[in-house]
């Protein structure tokens, strides 16, 4: 894996190096399309470690035991904290970012045509018919430049990834924050349960948003507990701390924190893909958050990222115009309600979530949350939510379409 020679071409470039990039990679390698082509992959940071941690839920591992991961079989049920519910057929995984990163990094180094450059990319410009990629370490020309990392970030880029994504409501899209503090926390006694992961607890204060305690327990003595909120505001450390300590104290007070976790993901339709497939002449690739990869009611996207990757690596190999990560329109409107709903009605965003859980089969939910339901199942989620609350915000939704 050598470093990237400027003044040079390559055939794809990669500017960012998470996981949407390195799905990628991993993706356009395995369809052999790295033999004959090279591929420059421009990261800021190449020597980020455990950074963040990825989650998904699956039928099987993404990863066939290649990369550490825990996994769970049941979630408790938010409406019922004493009962544990299966999520047949599927399992929730979690996984390290330093794992991943290790595995996908490992895997790439063995094509002499992959080529790392720890840079930072300022400028991606039409030049003739290729591109040309400007770094504060040289320039080079490239076919194609997929990019998940914006130069200057996404603010400076709105209009082009806006043009990308076709989003002519964009301007007119909801705003919130998926935020999170968390730790991993360790107890000298057996105080978590092991088989069963919390995806939302909702008894604690709501400080006007929607907020919840998230739980993955790795052993009876070790777990990551999380606060999250569903808000216009971002939630912070010391409003976390409290409720985090409050937590704990339930279980136990002889714990250690051994790692934080605080991070934030943008809760927009804003960023949905409305074009099916992309130009035919497109050259300039937005994959990741900018390309539509994060499902906005819920900050899930790691899984959506492989998948996509599977898709456009085949498509390019097939000589196909390339795929979009568009999602059908019914998925779309009901997270424009979901959305609308926590944000001008956040006092009723546990009751929605707590009905939906209390209504519903776990793996109904999942299935519904991975945008595979029909539209039978879709109406026996929706028939037993508020209807009145989702009625005004579907109003509200025609209104502005």
């Amino acid at each position: 894996m050598r470093a990237a020679s400027h003044h040079h071409h390559y055939h794809y470039t990669l500017v960012g190096a998470g996981a949407s990039g390195l799905w990628l990679a991993l993706a356009l390698l395995d369809e052999g399309l790295l033999e004959k082509h090279s591929m420059c992959i421009a990261e800021a940071d190449s020597r980020k470690g455990n950074d963040r941690t990825w989650c998904y839920w699956g039928r099987e591992s993404l990863f066939s035991g290649a990369v550490p991961e825990d996994s769970w079989s049941h979630f408790l049920q938010p409406a019922d904290d004493t009962t544990a519910e299966a999520i047949a057929p599927y399992r929730y995984f979690h996984l390290r970012s330093s794992d991943f990163y290790a595995y996908a990094k490992n895997k790439l180094s063995r094509s002499p045509n992959v080529h790392f450059v720890h840079t930072s990319v300022s400028d991606i410009a039409e030049k003739g018919d290729s591109l040309q990629i400007t770094s504060d370490r040289g320039t080079w020309s490239s076919t194609y430049a997929f990019v998940s990392a914006m130069p200057g970030g996404l603010a400076s880029w709105k209009g082009a990834v806006g043009a990308f994504l076709q989003n002519r409501r964009a301007r007119d899209s909801t705003m919130l924050w998926q935020s999170f503090v968390g730790w991993r926390v360790r107890s000298t006694k057996p105080v978590f349960k092991k088989e069963r992961a919390t995806l939302m607890h909702f008894d604690v204060a709501q400080q006007a948003s929607t907020q919840f305690i998230y739980e993955l327990p790795f052993s009876e003595n070790e777990a990551l507990v999380e606060l999250t909120r569903f808000g216009r505001e971002k939630l912070n450390e010391e409003e976390a701390l409290p409720l985090l300590e409050e937590y704990m104290s339930e279980l136990t007070d002889d714990y250690v924190i051994s790692e934080w976790e605080i991070g934030q993901i943008p809760m927009t339709s804003a960023l949905d893909m409305r074009q099916k497939r992309l130009r035919r002449d497109a050259r300039l690739i937005f994959i990741g958050t900018p390309g539509g990869a994060v499902k906005p009611t819920t900050g899930y996207a790691f899984k959506r990222m492989e998948q996509y990757a599977r898709r456009l690596a085949k498509a390019i190999k097939k000589g196909q115009r390339l795929p979009s990560m568009y999602r059908p329109w019914r998925f779309r409107m009901y997270d424009a309600l979901l959305l609308h709903i926590l944000a001008n009605h956040a006092q009723r965003g546990r009751e929605v979530f707590l009905r939906l859980f209390a209504t519903q089969p776990m793996a109904r939910i999942l299935k519904f949350l991975d945008e595979e339901t029909t539209v039978f199942e879709e109406i026996l989620i929706f028939s037993r939510l508020p209807k009145r609350l989702f009625l005004r915000s579907l109003t509200h939704y025609l209104r502005r379409a």
